[in-house]
């Protein structure tokens, strides 16, 4: 390819979020996957490559259902797989008082049960602030999992990085909330510019307003449903005040008003994974 491109993929059904992106020397790398309804679409788009690099942000269901479907259907055999790159939180927090209990068992029992075995000897730990170049392609690790982040453990354990070319640069937020995009922000802000950005968490109930100022991103990726999107979804338990302030929610922003962010930044680029695969090039 005489191009570096990424595929922001259109899954089954949202929230989800899937990106393949094709090197020069037509290497792969691959972020989450999506749920295990959306293995039909990866697989078509990855169209038998090598894959350098298959990284996964955290572990919800939403994010690598559809890998650990794979691996448990047959050791991940469908696809070449070089290296796994994850930093989730240990097995050890099940259990813990302050740990959510339908949060960290939602994925994480049996991802170390069930999967880590099969793929051990691929997988790799990334810690905060290495890196690794993949032909033309650079990543920084820029954010890892943090603990003591509990009250919105899964998503606030999302790894952050830059996917970068000699062209173009990408941060990748994963699922972020605010008490991370805080951590994230103070340790890191200087990181961060880049020229375009996936949003956390689908677009909603993210990180601040802080984070996506130090970015001061040109487009904006949007891994959610057009409905999503356009505001005409909305989390019941939004309007359960004394929940919200259980979890510690309060902070947690809905569409309308992360868009308006974008729209106060300047952004005049949005990609919208549910109005079907976008082909970007990098």
């Amino acid at each position: 390819m005489s191009e570096t491109v990424m595929y922001q993929i259109c899954g089954t059904r949202f929230p989800m979020m899937s990106f393949v992106v094709v090197t020069k020397q037509n290497n792969v790398i691959v972020i989450d996957g999506g749920h295990k309804e959306d293995m039909d679409l990866l697989k078509e788009q990855i169209d038998g490559r090598h894959i350098s690099a298959w990284i996964m942000t955290h572990a919800h269901s939403d994010h690598i259902e559809g890998f650990m479907h794979e691996v448990e259907k047959n050791g991940l055999s469908d696809f070449d797989v070089e290296k796994i790159y994850l930093h989730f939180p240990p097995l050890e927090l099940v259990g813990k008082p302050g740990v959510p209990e339908s949060d960290i068992m939602e994925c994480i029992p049996g991802f170390y049960n069930n999967v880590l075995p099969r793929i051990c000897d691929k997988v790799y730990v990334p810690q905060q602030g290495e890196s690794i170049e993949i032909d033309e392609v650079k990543i920084d690790f820029i954010f890892t999992f943090h603990d003591g982040l509990y009250n919105n453990l899964m998503n606030d354990s999302s790894l952050v990085f830059k996917l970068s070319t000699p062209n173009k640069s990408v941060i990748f937020l994963g699922d972020i909330g605010p008490l991370a995009g805080d951590v994230l922000y103070y340790e890191s802000a200087h990181l961060l510019k880049a020229d375009m950005v996936q949003m956390a968490h689908h677009g909603w109930l993210c990180c601040g307003m802080e984070v996506y100022a130090a970015i001061e991103p040109e487009a904006c990726l949007w891994c959610c449903s057009v409905d999503n999107y356009e505001s005409k979804v909305y989390p019941k338990i939004m309007d359960n005040k004394e929940t919200i302030k259980k979890l510690g929610w309060e902070r947690m922003h809905l569409m309308d008003v992360t868009r308006k962010w974008m729209e106060q930044l300047g952004v005049k680029k949005h990609y919208i994974a549910g109005m079907g695969t976008n082909e970007i090039t990098l």
